[in-house]
């Protein structure tokens, strides 16, 4: 066992490790940058991606590295909606599959080995497995799908507007990302050490709307694949702070979270129910920062969230296009020169 993953997890047990961890979760324009190669050529090959994660694990020794391959909003595609084609950006839903409320009810759950691109997915996974061994998966939660397949500002006008209609789409994105996320597991051999459900959504709704539309169906979710999964990685670095009690209600073990208001609050908040990543902005701190700004912003999110364990440093989002190579290996400077224990 590696001293990076002996660390997360005596963290995860609520103790101060040697060193406060760090979890890094690469974009794929950073990693393909990195590896030089396009981006689309990148994000069709999935030896590529492979070897593009090698090459990041290599970089950076000392983090534990989240990357696996990937295809873009397959799960959406297996609904129908038509995914845009940029030269040189990660593809997103340029045509919604859900028009109107009256589509919910002719909506059809997606075969993971049929539809859209989710057989290329899967096939990707194989391939993964089948070179290097499988550790964990990952993709959107119910929520965040729903927002896909509809439009984000359709969904969140649905949710005030039809709310009945609002948990029928819910009710078939939980089915569907059940049966998506147990396909992905099925691959790499039936269960898995890492899941990564990533869902933003709590930044537009308030906590209100979170305890009807939001918690119970990720929970839900959640508890539907469990039996199979020994770390629950949620990932969100949209604003948080109004729902910290209700994500433990959710069965994580771990919050990959951006804005959550006061630190030394969200410590007291979230202690011994769930630890926390982040919170290092990728764009404020990370990119556009000096290095003497990441080290002291570094050690201020260490100093407030690091005490008695429950703390993985790391960016918070992902590592980004553009951010400097030296930045990343401050943050990692960081956590072993000011996380160590006792912090």
């Amino acid at each position: 066992m590696s001293s990076v993953l002996e660390h997360l997890l005596i963290t995860l047990g609520f103790k101060e490790p040697e060193w406060v961890p760090v979890i890094l979760l690469p974009e794929w324009d950073f990693l393909s940058d990195l590896f030089g190669v396009p981006l689309m050529k990148l994000l069709n090959d999935p030896m590529l991606q492979i070897q593009a994660g090698e090459k990041m694990k290599e970089r950076f020794p000392d983090a534990f590295i989240a990357t696996s391959v990937w295809v873009p909003y397959a799960h959406a595609s297996g609904f129908g909606c038509v995914l845009s084609e940029p030269e040189d950006e990660i593809p997103g839903v340029k045509e919604v599959a859900v028009k109107s409320p009256e589509d919910i009810d002719t909506l059809e759950i997606p075969e993971p080995q049929s539809d859209g691109l989710m057989p290329k997915y899967l096939e990707y996974l194989k391939i993964q497995h089948k070179a290097r061994g499988s550790s964990g998966i990952g993709d959107f939660g119910p929520v965040e799908l729903a927002c896909e397949i509809m439009g984000y500002t359709s969904f969140l006008k649905l949710i005030s507007q039809n709310p009945k209609y609002a948990h029928k789409l819910l009710d078939i994105t939980v089915k569907s990302c059940t049966n998506w996320f147990n396909a992905l597991i099925d691959v790499i051999g039936g269960s898995a050490l890492f899941v990564l459900v990533s869902d933003h959504t709590t930044g537009f709704l308030r906590a209100k709307q979170c305890e009807e539309f939001f918690t119970p169906y990720l929970k839900k979710f959640i508890d539907n694949i469990r039996s199979k999964v020994n770390i629950v990685l949620y990932h969100n670095e949209n604003y948080a702070a109004h729902v910290l009690d209700q994500i433990a209600q959710m069965g994580i073990n771990i919050f990959h979270c951006g804005e959550i208001g006061d630190l030394e609050t969200a410590k007291k908040k979230t202690y011994g129910k769930y630890t926390l990543m982040g919170n290092i902005h990728p764009r404020d701190i990370m990119l556009r920062g000096t290095p003497q700004l990441v080290e002291k912003t570094c050690k201020e999110v260490i100093q407030k969230l690091g005490v008695g364990g429950g703390f993985i440093l790391s960016t918070g989002g992902g590592v980004s296009r553009n951010i400097p190579l030296k930045h990343v290996d401050i943050l990692v400077e960081c956590a072993k020169k000011y996380g160590k224990s006792p912090i």
